[in-house]
């Protein structure tokens, strides 16, 4: 008996020989089918590749079992796993499953290959998951949020530190030699008060002096003012007297002249009596000329007199306020914190006597400066120190940046104020932008670009936006409306233009059920 090659079978229970063996043609199809079916395979992973929703869910276009081959080259008939069967959808979808394998029989003792055929009715195929009806893509679940506009704030906590609102070194205003020192180092001193005693005896003789001097100008005022006084009545009762004598001789001449005409009088009497008005006209000039010229003297010389009175007080008083220097006083209550002389030292005029910083305690604090011009005079503020908390007002608000940051000083209202030096934390309210409030978990940045995601009609939608502050957990930006829905936590990979849903049901739903039900793809099955 032949093969169907021609060849002369081996009789049974004989090996077969060499012969035999040389003639006996290459199992090509033992190769070519697993090929075949690999390619097949491959086409049809390319094909759902076309579709978003083959990247989910097909996971490649073989099917479990392409390492399956013939079957088995032994006398058994065994069924051999076929290569992945190929499922092709409609519009593009991969629909790839895994086949339930073709049986392949193999003729018990026949030596050829026996092939395994897949059916393209494989068991188990489906579309890919999440896909929808009508292939539209994945529907990524999401989580928004609804944006609104407002102001951000956050609790700002900057490093303060204690200091004396005043402080000053208090020189001797004149010389002197230190008698007594009224308070010690660490002692506290109201505003005015003595705190070291200088002696100076030239101030005294100075004082004595300048009153002196004083004193006499001012009797030489009075002397020059009683005695214009009395020249002035004199000269007044002369201006008087003229004046009468002048009106009598005028009148005497009026009567001579009516008798003259109606030749009761002489031309002589006439003539005798114009010479008498004539001669106290003149007096009356002279009188009234000399009462001017005391006028003119008591305005200029008594003007004088009062001058050299106001000299002689100036002096005085310069005296007297440069023997007062001879105590050295504090110029605000606050406290002693050094002395620089001792009792018995001589201390010239403008060397430091002591050192002095007021009882009133400040806090200095660099803001940011973009939050300076929301701290004016006399906002609130809170110095925490420990567990303690102590209430501040803002006291000085340079407004101009120094390094980036304002110097701020707040003056602490606590009667018992903590330590000269206290570190400790200013709180305050500071105000870091005003618009829409979003997530910052949405922000998503590309370079130099900012952006977030919202939803419109199911879809993601991607929208630059322009961030204004940050305050912990939130963000206030510009670019978006309030109102907007907004992925708060976009997954990774979203797409603008993706579909979505959210828990409350918002996004793009399937038509035909849940988003992402699996079913046989259109046209999969004959």
């Amino acid at each position: 008996m032949k093969d169907a090659e021609g060849l002369p079978a081996s009789s049974p229970g004989r090996p077969p020989t060499p012969t035999d063996q040389k003639r006996r043609s290459f199992p090509w199809g033992w190769l070519l089918v697993p090929l075949l079916l690999g390619g097949v395979g491959y086409v049809g992973y390319r094909l759902g590749q076309d579709d978003a929703s083959s990247a989910a869910s097909a996971g490649g276009g073989f099917a479990q079992g392409s390492g399956g081959g013939g079957a088995s080259r032994q006398g058994q008939g065994a069924s051999g796993q076929g290569a992945g069967a190929l499922g092709t959808g409609t519009s593009g979808q991969a629909g790839v499953g895994r086949a339930a394998g073709g049986q392949g029989s193999a003729a018990a003792g026949t030596p050829g290959a026996a092939t395994g055929t897949s059916s393209s009715r494989g068991a188990g195929q489906g579309r890919a998951a999440g896909s929808t009806g009508g292939g539209t893509g994945v529907v990524t679940p999401v989580q928004a949020t609804t944006v609104q506009a407002g102001t951000l704030r956050t609790e700002r906590r900057l490093t303060g530190t204690v200091a004396s609102s005043q402080a000053v070194t208090v020189s001797a205003r004149t010389s002197g030699t230190v008698t007594s020192i009224a308070v010690d180092v660490g002692g506290q001193v109201n505003a005015g008060q003595t705190v070291i005693s200088l002696s100076n005896s030239d101030l005294n003789t100075s004082v004595e002096s300048a009153r002196n001097a004083l004193e006499t100008a001012q009797v030489q005022l009075r002397t020059q003012t009683n005695t214009v006084q009395s020249q002035r009545a004199q000269l007044q009762q002369q201006v008087n007297a003229a004046q009468t004598t002048l009106s009598n001789a005028q009148q005497n001449l009026d009567a001579l002249q009516r008798l003259a005409a109606i030749g009761a009088a002489s031309r002589v009497e006439v003539n005798n009596q114009v010479a008498q008005v004539e001669a106290a006209r003149t007096t009356l000039t002279t009188a009234q000329a000399n009462l001017a010229e005391n006028t003119r003297a008591q305005t200029e010389g008594l003007a004088e007199a009062r001058l050299a009175v106001q000299r002689a007080q100036i002096t005085l008083n310069q005296a007297q306020q440069a023997a007062a220097a001879v105590r050295v006083t504090a110029p605000f209550t606050g406290q002693v914190t050094a002395l620089n002389v001792s009792e018995g030292q001589y201390l010239p005029a403008n060397s430091e006597a002591f050192s002095l910083v007021s009882s009133q305690r400040q806090v200095a604090v660099n803001v940011p400066a973009t939050e300076a011009s929301s701290l004016p005079v006399g906002a609130a503020l809170t110095f925490v120190v420990g567990g303690q908390k102590y209430p501040l007002k803002v006291s000085q608000n340079a407004g101009a940046p120094v390094n980036g940051s304002v110097p701020l000083v707040a003056r602490l209202v606590e009667t018992t104020p903590p330590a000269l030096g206290t570190v400790g934390s200013v709180v305050y309210n500071a105000k870091v932008a005003t618009g829409v409030l979003v997530p910052s978990t949405a922000l998503q940045v590309d370079g130099d670009q900012t952006y977030v995601f919202t939803i419109e009609d199911g879809k993601a939608q991607q929208q630059e936006v322009t961030v204004l502050g940050q305050a912990g957990t939130q963000s206030a930006v510009s670019g978006i409306e309030a109102g907007a829905e907004v992925i708060s936590q976009p997954p990774t990979g979203l797409l603008d233009g993706a579909s979505v849903t959210t828990a409350s049901g918002g996004g793009q739903r399937n038509g035909q059920g849940r988003p992402g039900a699996g079913g046989p793809p259109p046209g999969g099955a004959p």
